[in-house]
């Protein structure tokens, strides 16, 4: 610690935290503030504050599909002709679209691919969420794939999720996958068959208003794209299923009860009913502004305030995005690059192609990584203090807007983030904060501890009832960063020599390399995040390995000459890329002692043992960033011996 800040330490102390021209003193005051606030929110259950609804029979209500059309799902039995497949992909949100466009384009019929969701059609968390404001906080240009591919022009720079469920059907048909998914059916169980080199697959496949059937089936190569954020969960607060009002979760938003319909968000049904939405979270802060024009009166639960910046949502222009955006053969890998390389601690790119508020969220390298954080954990606390005093102007800059938009000053400092940027996903919205001015709205504030309990017509906060009609649960998803592949998809995966992935990732962590394959499960393929990378574009981050696994796939086949064969990383390669990813893992600790969200296992991850550290870091993410990952990724491909990976036959 340096002697200047000694001295404002010194003087802070002093006088008391309020004297501001003392250098440093205002760091030091909101730090001791984002302490204070993480204090109050961390609680000893954790995560298991929360109801996964997914693994509990007596909420399973809360996840039932409202909009599968049953006419258009196809019989599980008549799609396993002969009870197998040559690619099945586990997941039909845009990952498991990924995967299957780069399979085919490395080579694989169309005809070859089963792709299974439990959903009743494509487009995965765009096609579960579906409630009033929906839109992608990423903007269009660059989240939406294939755009080069298709020629399709996104209507709005930020896309409804309408217009991203309907692009995804779009491209399952131009890549001839349209017909073979199969909708409202898990896989259960694989088992790896070493002498025939195959899985041993067991799919359920529950069709609305039938009986669920069981089929089991084989096929040589398993991708697993489940996604991250798919579970939804309720908080395990008291009396939810008490409640005698309408309650259901924002992930099946039930429009019989609002009125409206995903097009139209004329929520007629609501007029002259009391609402709470329990959440302020990205999710909320996009339902809320509608609730709050249909509700006679509205009632926000918040536990946690967002930190709220603008979009500047806006429709296309088709001449700027022809004259200025796809400009040229490899615009939008070029946008994206030009994306990722603004997130960084020192000199970013003079050309700021996105130009938004992602862009000058510098803190979110903490989470995606950083090409010029440190490498050793001596240091740290150097990068800490640098970092913390990057993000101050953001946040300080995203407070002080509450305070200009909220009128009333009480409102606007309980709706003040004190936290920093990487500690929850930054949310953006015009319309949110000044929501809050309206009189039939009003905050329910519980200063980090949530709601004491429902009753048959009331929630509880606190000591304090307040009788309501409708009861939306915005309270998000299983925390995408933990549990293997299997765990996450709630299915049980067995590879070589017995081996259980559940048991073997929770004593050891995986075994890949580049993230894709892992030495214990031949021909099955991953889609990360662990030891792998990341991006506040998540699906760039999916499609780059979709990319190395179709890679992967082609090449081994090619390398087999027609047989049967197992491809699988080496214990010395796996071993090898962990020590990497734990070489490289300084800059994505800066996670630790962030206030508790589904970032960190709400606070989960600083309570785990010590003897875990070791393996959560050779676990977790590549930290100098994505364009670093697709550096290293790239250049192993160029080489073209595929070390590290073995293919037998």
């Amino acid at each position: 610690m340096s002697a200047a800040t000694n001295a404002a330490n010194t003087a802070a102390s002093e006088k008391g935290y309020q004297d501001e021209r003392v250098p440093g003193v205002d760091a030091l005051q909101v730090q001791q503030r984002y302490d204070e606030e993480r204090t109050k929110r961390l609680r000893e259950d954790g995560d298991n504050q929360f109801v996964d609804i997914s693994l509990s029979d007596k909420f399973k209500s809360f996840i039932e599909d409202p909009w599968v059309d049953t006419t258009a799902v196809k019989d599980a039995k008549t799609m396993f002709p002969d009870n197998r497949c040559q690619v099945l992909i586990l997941g039909a949100g845009w990952g498991g679209l990924m995967y299957a466009v780069r399979m085919i384009e490395a080579g694989v019929r169309p005809e070859d691919i089963r792709i299974i969701d439990s959903a009743g059609g494509f487009g995965g968390t765009w096609y579960w969420n579906r409630y009033p404001g929906l839109t992608c906080d990423i903007e269009s240009y660059s989240y939406l794939p294939l755009l080069e591919e298709t020629g399709y022009v996104p209507q709005l720079r930020y896309s409804s999720g309408e217009e991203i469920r309907n692009y995804a059907n779009l491209a399952a048909q131009k890549w001839g996958v349209a017909e073979s998914a199969v909708f409202q059916t898990k896989a259960e169980r694989l088992v790896w068959d070493e002498e025939s080199k195959e899985w041993q697959v067991e799919l359920v496949q529950q069709r609305k208003g039938e009986q669920p059937q069981t089929l089991n089936i084989r096929a040589p190569f398993v991708a697993t794209v489940n996604g991250v954020l798919n579970w939804p969960k309720l908080p395990g607060f008291p009396g939810i299923l008490d409640y005698h009002g309408d309650i259901f979760h924002s992930s099946r938003w039930d429009y019989g009860v609002t009125g409206g319909s995903p097009t139209d968000p004329s929520l007629t049904k609501m007029q002259g009913k009391r609402v709470a939405i329990i959440g302020t979270g990205a999710t909320a802060v996009q339902i809320v502004p509608h609730l709050a024009r249909w509700a006679k009166h509205l009632y926000v639960v918040q536990r946690t305030p967002a930190a709220v910046d603008e979009r500047d949502q806006r429709k296309t222009d088709l001449e700027w995005f022809r004259n200025k955006v796809a400009t040229s053969a490899g615009w939008q890998r070029e946008r994206l690059r030009n994306f990722h390389q603004h997130l960084t601690t020192e000199k970013q790119p003079k050309i700021n192609l996105v130009d938004d508020n992602w862009t000058g969220a510098v803190g979110m390298v903490a989470i995606a990584g950083n090409p010029d954080g440190p490498k050793t954990m001596e240091e740290l606390p150097a990068y800490m203090q640098k970092l913390h005093a990057i993000d101050l102007t953001r946040q300080d800059r995203i407070r002080k807007r509450v305070e200009h938009v909220v009128k009333d000053p009480v409102v606007a400092k309980k709706l003040q983030a004190w936290y920093p940027t990487w500690c929850k996903r930054p949310t953006f919205h015009e319309e949110y904060l000044s929501t809050f001015n309206r009189e039939n709205v009003t905050l329910i504030d519980t200063d980090g501890k949530g709601l004491s309990s429902l009753t048959a017509d009331s929630i509880v906060a606190g000591d304090q009832s307040y009788p309501v009609d409708i009861i939306i649960c915005a309270t998000g998803f299983r925390a995408p960063f933990t549990g293997s592949p299997a765990q996450k998809a709630n299915m049980t995966i067995i590879g070589s020599n017995g081996v259980s992935m559940g048991e073997e990732w929770a004593r050891s962590g995986p075994s890949t390399q580049h993230g894709v394959l892992d030495h214990n499960f031949p021909n099955l393929f991953l889609s990360g995040p662990w030891q792998a990378s990341n991006s506040p574009n998540y699906l760039f981050n999916v499609d780059a390995l979709a990319k190395n696994s179709a890679y992967i796939l082609a090449e081994a086949k090619r390398r087999a000459g027609g047989k049967p064969f197992a491809v699988k990383t080496t214990a010395a390669a796996a071993e090898g890329w962990g020590m990497q990813v734990l070489m490289h893992s300084a800059p994505m600790a800066a996670i630790a002692g962030c206030t508790p969200s589904y970032f960190n296992v709400e606070g989960g991850i600083d309570r785990a043992p010590p003897e875990m550290g070791m393996i959560m870091m050779r676990s977790g993410l590549w930290g100098n960033g994505i364009e670093d990952f697709m550096r290293v990724v790239e250049a192993w491909r160029e080489e073209g011996s595929m070390h590290g990976i073995e293919v037998r036959t």
